[in-house]
């Protein structure tokens, strides 16, 4: 891990309109994420990690503030600039798995590569590799309805991994998952993004997660408080 930043926040601010009144989610919010860092974010449901994760990830406009990305301001981007920036740069691992149900498990690790237009031979072999590495070389034809969840969930990481994107943001991976496969989903992640030496910022109220984290925050009035 470097000292360069891969992620820096800049006075970020967001708020959301219900009922006739302004909620203030966050308040000029200052963070610097080192290249190859692994940082963990506690909150309690409704706190806004998901949110925060929208905002960094460019899926949210901020109402003030910036985001930059390898020096890039996604807040000074279109939506449609920071569709594609996302596209190229940015591997998103969700609690819902988000597999396309009609898509067999090798199509839906594909889908990032032709959105981006990039599949070549190269391209299908790293989908076997990935998978074979996931004890997952005899599943590249199954649908994810045939997958329990802990294995839809590593085929999601896969798949947020496999278009070599500089950072990966993880919102509650293992939130639908038992215990013990939570904890072989978490290791999964923890192995393929540290070995790729990829930038992590996952939201979670998993415990199991602290050992494995460079930094932990915690959101609280409005802010992020190191632990």
């Amino acid at each position: 891990m470097t000292t360069e930043a891969a992620i820096t926040i800049q006075q970020l601010s967001k708020s959301y309109q219900e009922s006739g009144r302004q909620h203030e989610i966050f308040s000029k919010l200052d963070m610097q994420v080192r290249r190859g860092e692994f940082i963990v974010l506690f909150g309690r449901s409704g706190s806004g990690k998901s949110t925060f994760l929208n905002l960094v990830s460019g899926i949210d406009p901020p109402d003030r503030g910036k985001v930059i990305i390898n020096g890039i301001n996604l807040t000074g981007l279109t939506e449609h600039e920071r569709t594609l920036f996302r596209r190229h740069h940015i591997g998103f691992v969700f609690q819902s798995y988000n597999l396309i149900p009609t898509l067999t498990v090798a199509e839906n690790l594909l889908l990032p590569l032709e959105l981006i237009k990039r599949i070549t031979v190269k391209d299908k072999d790293k989908v076997a590799g990935l998978l074979a590495r996931l004890n997952f070389a005899d599943r590249l034809d199954s649908y994810p309805d045939r997958l329990s969840g802990g294995e839809q969930q590593r085929v999601a990481i896969a798949r947020a991994l496999i278009h070599d994107p500089d950072v990966i943001l993880a919102d509650e991976p293992t939130g639908n998952l038992d215990l013990d496969t939570g904890k072989q989903v978490l290791e999964l992640l923890d192995t393929l993004v540290k070995k790729a030496g990829k930038t992590m910022i996952m939201a979670t109220h998993s415990q199991e997660v602290i050992g494995m984290a460079d930094r932990i925050f915690s959101i609280h009035n409005r802010s992020l408080v190191s632990r």
